[in-house]
């Protein structure tokens, strides 16, 4: 039986000669990306690898997530990230998003969900978890390749979100696959060097953690974040829709922040700017709205969405979306 997990991140090369490949097949930054890192901090205080708060506390992994359960439904590939040898797995739990009290107690002790622990050799074992039930290809004793398909990305287990979970572990314990250090260590401070289990490539498309924008689109009416991660973006909106809406899906975004959504019509001319009031505590998960009632004039509009922090852009996304 698997143990209950927590979310690990894979990144790393230099201190040994395995590098490791992400758990899924799909494209950083486009439709996949890493909702949560591995908590390093001291006590209750949880802190990512790089001293900020894309984790929370106790989290033992990285988390590597699709939008939705519609992707869930279509199937994103889970594959091993290096050879190895499956050690023990279990399936058979089902996929749906944990929203309640009610629902957290009733996956106590099978918090990982559907997954599996596969030896990389080189003393790393990883841990991947919350799996697609019924999707796991191997057994345990088996053999797999690097980039081999163990399953499928899902939502078993304690998932807030469809994802792969991953917790590495080299000689036994814990570490951040990004930085290299163990997660009793502490977060990387400046200047310190970095011996990830990614390899350099990987590690460059992952970034630092800090927000992101994961979708941004327009609609013919008012979002509902809570629809989100079950359905995925909203329906385009179309020249017979009562209204013109544009809108952005954020996540990791901190205490203090501002978001910024901000339409511009076929004529140039601005049509709705959205910038929010400061978060009033960290935000894992958040989407902001602007736009008209009305039906939409045909024409290509513009949907501009961003972060500020302390009174300046950290950045800046923007897509052109033709009305027809």
């Amino acid at each position: 039986m698997l143990a209950a997990c927590g979310f690990v991140l894979l990144s790393g090369r230099a201190v040994f000669a395995l590098d490791l490949d992400l758990p899924a097949l799909c494209r950083i930054g486009q439709d996949c990306f890493v909702q949560q890192y591995p908590d390093m901090g001291k006590g209750s205080a949880a802190v990512d690898p790089f001293c900020g708060t894309a984790t929370y506390d106790g989290h033992d992994g990285t988390d590597l997530r699709i939008l939705s359960m519609a992707d869930v439904e279509r199937g994103v590939p889970v594959v091993a990230m290096a050879d190895g040898k499956v050690l023990r797995l279990r399936d058979g739990e089902p996929d749906r998003l944990v929203t309640s009290q009610a629902d957290r107690t009733s996956v106590s002790g099978k918090e990982c969900g559907n997954g599996m622990i596969v030896d990389h050799g080189e003393g790393i074992e990883v841990q991947y978890c919350h799996m697609r039930q019924g999707s796991l290809l191997v057994q345990p004793g088996e053999t797999v390749k690097r980039g081999q398909r163990l399953g499928a990305v899902g939502a078993s287990g304690l998932a807030q979100f469809p994802h792969v979970h991953v917790t590495v572990r080299r000689n036994g314990e814990d570490v951040d696959p990004v930085t290299g250090k163990p997660l009793a260590a502490g977060c990387l401070v400046e200047g310190e060097a970095r011996h990830p289990l990614f390899s350099a490539e990987i590690v460059d498309a992952l970034g630092e953690a800090g927000p992101q924008i994961i979708a941004l689109g327009l609609a013919g009416g008012p979002i509902d974040h809570a629809a989100l991660s079950v359905s995925g973006p909203p329906s385009a909106a179309k020249a017979s829709s009562p209204a013109i809406v544009g809108w952005a899906w954020f996540i990791n975004l901190r205490r203090s922040d501002r978001v910024v959504v901000r339409l511009v019509g076929p004529d140039g001319q601005e049509i709705a700017l959205n910038r929010s009031d400061p978060m009033d505590r960290n935000k894992a998960d958040y989407s902001a709205f602007g736009g008209k009632k009305g039906a939409p004039a045909s024409g290509v509009y513009r949907v501009t969405a961003g972060v500020e922090r302390d009174g300046k852009a950290l950045f800046n996304k923007s897509g052109e979306f033709r009305v027809e």
